[in-house]
Order: structure tokens, then C-alpha cells, then sequence
């Protein structure tokens, strides 16, 4: 007969066991079995990222809170909690889960003397096994003149990039670091050209009330409105920080919507071109030529979408009696 202290030896084990299971399940999303040279950038980037903010730590140790969000995120989303909870010592194992998944950011804590820090990472992962899962419902008020909006924002949460991204606005006021605060506006900008790597259906195109260059300008109306939107909290934050200063940069993020529309139609079948095409136009803002592209886009986008609609036109002018 075992000894009580095996069997609870062997359960810690067994939970151990899966929790490590669990966690090669987290990363395995990121690389293909077998795949070692994948497993070998992974292990790298991290090991730089960590030795970076080790080196870097005073400046950028306020990005530390981004993993334990992270984590929450992950714990609020996953599919298999369900199935997990039958497991009689599952909130153990999640705990076990995912201070594997952190313990590199902790042993950095430790590696800088932060203790108190430490013993709070540690507590908030105990804390999120206990945590119920929750769908968070946002209300987004954009223009329902370009649905894909909504469904792009809701369906990879780009909402909460938000707050993280006024807290850099804020960060670069304090110490007075107008680049911090560009680099934020260009994250939006990013993040505001997602819904135009989205496409409606072909039908939507043909059905369509307005015709040409009309539906064009609708969805160019809908995009400005819906990226001025998304912008106005950055730039009130930019304002309070910066007062007046470079403000003309609060204009140019207007031209993200125009950029993203008319390459969605232009490459309405090509998404890898458009991709190449924002990132010319965005690199290259300053040296005036890759903006001469936007009157070509321009008219190639009228030019797809009238494909499109030109279409059902003739089918319709066939079935109509002579």
C-alpha cells in the first residue's frame, strides 16, 4: 500500500503532467509539428525580448502587465473550459498552466530585485482560474454603410488595442516623446485598415442601390467617418499632452480610411497586392510619390466594382421582352 504522501506526490504529478500538456497546446497554435526550425525562432525571439527588457527594464517594464492581460484573454475566450471542469482539480491545473506560460516574465521580476511585483503577478494567475467566463458585448457605433466594420472590430476585439494604445499617448506626454505618440497613431492607422482586408460577398457589390464611383464614395464616407471615430480619443489624449503641436498629424490619419478603400476595391480579388500597396503608401508618406499612386487605385477601384455590377446589368437586359 502506498504512503499518503506518494499518492500525493503522484497527483502532483499528474497534474503537472497536464498542465505542461496544456501549455504545449497554447503554443502549438504558433508552429506545425515538427517544425523545429519554427521552434527555434520562438525560443529566440522570447529569450531576445527577455534579454531586451532585461537590459531596457526602467523604460519598458510597464509592458510586463500585457502578458497577465493576456492570460485573462485567453482564460475569458478558451473553448475547452467547459470540458476542463470536470476534472476534479482543474482550477489547480489551470493555475499550473499558466505560470508556465508566465514564468519567464516572473523570473524577470525576480532577476530585478521587484519581489513585491512578483508575488502580484503570481497572485493575479491564482486569481483567474476562479474567474467565469464572460461575453463582453460592445456597442460599436460605426456607419452601417460598411458593415465589415462591426464584424472585423467584434470578431478580433481590435476595440480593446484602444486603451493600450491612449496609455502610450499618455507615457509619451510624460516624458515629453512626441515619436512614442506617432508610433501609436500608426498602430491605429493599422488597426484601422484591418476591416479592408475583409470582403463583402460580390452580390452585396451587385445589389447594390448606388452604382460605379457612387458606391465607391459611400464607402469612403462610411470609412472616414468610422477611422475619425476610432481616432477622436487618441487625439483628444494627444491634445491634453501635446497641446497644439504637430497637430497636422491628426489630419493625415483621415487618410488611412481613403487608403484602405480604394485599395480594397483596386486588389478586390488580390489581398497579398494590397497589402504591399498600404505598406508603400504608408512607408513612403513623406516622399510624396507613393501617394500619386491613389488617382490610379482610384480608378481601378470603379473599374472592379462596375465589373461587378455590369454584370448582373446584361443578364437583366436579356430577360427584358423586346
Amino acid at each position: 500500500m502506498p504512503f499518503g504522501r506518494d499518492i500525493i506526490r503522484e497527483k502532483a504529478y499528474k497534474l503537472m503532467q497536464l498542465s505542461l500538456y496544456l501549455s504545449y497546446i497554447y503554443y502549438r497554435r504558433l508552429f506545425a509539428k515538427g517544425d523545429l526550425l519554427t521552434i527555434a525562432v520562438l525560443i529566440t525571439a522570447m529569450a531576445g525580448a527577455l534579454y531586451v527588457l532585461y537590459l531596457h527594464y526602467v523604460s519598458w517594464s510597464w509592458l510586463l502587465i500585457l502578458f497577465p492581460l493576456a492570460t485573462l484573454s485567453y482564460h475569458n475566450s478558451r473553448e475547452d473550459l467547459p470540458l476542463l471542469c470536470t476534472h476534479p482539480h482543474y482550477r489547480s491545473v489551470l493555475l499550473g498552466e499558466y505560470g508556465i506560460e508566465n514564468l519567464p516574465f516572473i523570473l524577470l521580476l525576480i532577476g530585478k530585485g521587484d519581489y513585491l511585483w512578483a508575488a502580484l503577478y503570481f497572485f493575479g494567475l491564482c486569481l483567474i482560474p476562479w474567474l467565469t467566463q464572460r461575453q463582453l458585448t460592445i456597442p460599436y457605433p460605426f456607419s452601417l454603410s460598411d458593415p465589415l466594420w462591426h464584424t472585423t472590430f467584434r470578431k478580433y476585439k481590435l476595440l480593446f488595442s484602444l486603451p493600450f494604445l491612449i496609455g502610450l499617448v499618455v507615457i509619451a506626454g510624460v516624458y515629453n516623446n512626441p515619436n512614442l505618440a506617432l508610433f501609436a497613431f500608426g498602430a491605429m492607422g493599422i488597426v484601422c485598415c484591418m476591416p479592408y482586408f475583409e470582403r463583402e460577398h460580390p452580390s452585396y457589390i451587385t445589389i447594390a442601390a448606388q452604382r460605379g464611383k457612387d458606391y465607391l464614395h459611400s464607402q469612403l464616407i462610411a470609412g472616414i467617418k468610422n477611422t475619425a471615430l476610432v481616432f477622436s480619443p487618441l487625439g483628444l489624449t494627444y491634445l491634453i499632452c501635446f497641446g497644439i503641436d504637430e497637430i497636422a498629424v491628426l489630419f493625415l490619419c483621415l487618410g488611412v480610411a481613403i487608403v484602405g478603400v480604394l485599395t480594397k476595391y483596386a486588389f478586390f480579388n488580390q489581398p497579398l497586392p494590397q497589402s504591399f500597396a498600404i505598406m508603400a503608401i504608408f512607408l513612403g508618406v513623406f516622399y510624396i510619390f507613393p501617394l500619386l499612386l491613389l488617382p490610379y487605385f482610384y480608378f481601378l477601384a470603379i473599374q472592379n466594382i462596375q465589373k461587378y455590377q455590369h454584370v448582373t446589368d446584361k443578364s437583366l437586359r436579356k430577360e427584358l421582352p423586346r
